[in-house]
């Protein structure tokens, strides 16, 4: 029996508001002992801005595609952040004319440029240009962003980090714009094993939904996985089911766990 839902916000759950049928089939699957969770890359107040007083979730906030998670109380029961040394260390090795960086710190978003690749997607965000500067960053960022809308500058860039950090650091399009940098061993998928092993969890009894490169790591090997129908191909190819929304994911489970 699937027990517990592990669910993508933007592009999946999330398209600007969430739809009503999803929201029904969310609550009426938590009245049947399945337990909903959140698997996104945003940080915590920006996820809970969006679910609260539409869905009462059950399960857990896996943030920051990993850094953090926070149980149903709203509590932080896990945090896996880039060491400051290793932020000074990106900064320094940092070049581009046509890319700009953004940090997840302290449950905020800076971006230390104004960009308008980044606007488009978000106005939830604090300028701030001298945050490059400071002398710590108390050991609080979850993720380091690259954005830009050459994405031929951006598989430089991939190319140029990994070169260095590869050993310390997970590097990959987490959207066709951006870049995604967070802890080695940091992810989606790592954040629900951990979940899955603090309650006993086998990994047959939970089923996971998502749509970006940030989903793939945790669609990849788990049999109940569904893909958004627009995803990418390279997306859906890691995924066993391909539905429209997540209402439809959600009728497929129930119709699972009732055979």
């Amino acid at each position: 029996m699937i027990k517990y839902i592990f669910c993508d916000l933007d592009g999946t759950l999330y398209n600007g508001h969430i739809d009503d049928r999803d929201i029904y089939e969310i609550n009426k699957v938590q009245k049947e002992d399945v337990v909903f969770n959140i698997a996104t890359g945003r940080i915590f107040p920006h996820a809970l801005n969006i679910i609260d007083n539409q869905i009462e979730i059950k399960g857990y906030y896996i943030c920051e595609n990993g850094s953090y998670i926070y149980n149903k109380d709203k509590e932080l029961v896990f945090k896996g952040t880039i060491d400051d040394e290793i932020v000074r260390k990106v900064i320094a090795r940092f070049e581009s004319n046509d890319a700009k960086l953004y940090f997840k710190y302290n449950q905020t978003v800076i971006l230390c440029e104004e960009c308008n690749v980044f606007s488009k997607y978000t106005n939830n965000y604090i300028l701030d240009k001298e945050f490059i500067h400071r002398k710590s960053f108390d050991n609080l960022i979850g993720n380091i962003g690259v954005v830009s809308e050459n994405i031929e500058e951006l598989s430089k860039i991939e190319i140029d980090l990994k070169a260095e950090f590869n050993e310390v650091l997970d590097i990959y399009f987490s959207s066709e714009n951006t870049l995604n940098i967070t802890p080695k061993n940091v992810s989606k998928r790592k954040g629900i094993e951990y979940i899955c092993k603090s309650l006993g969890i086998k990994e047959d009894e939970i089923a996971t939904i998502g749509d970006s490169p940030n989903d793939i790591n945790m669609l990849s090997g788990v049999k109940y996985s569904f893909a958004m129908k627009n995803s990418r191909d390279s997306v859906k190819e890691h995924a066993n089911y391909i539905v429209d929304s997540v209402a439809e994911a959600i009728k497929t489970i129930n119709y699972i766990n009732c055979k």
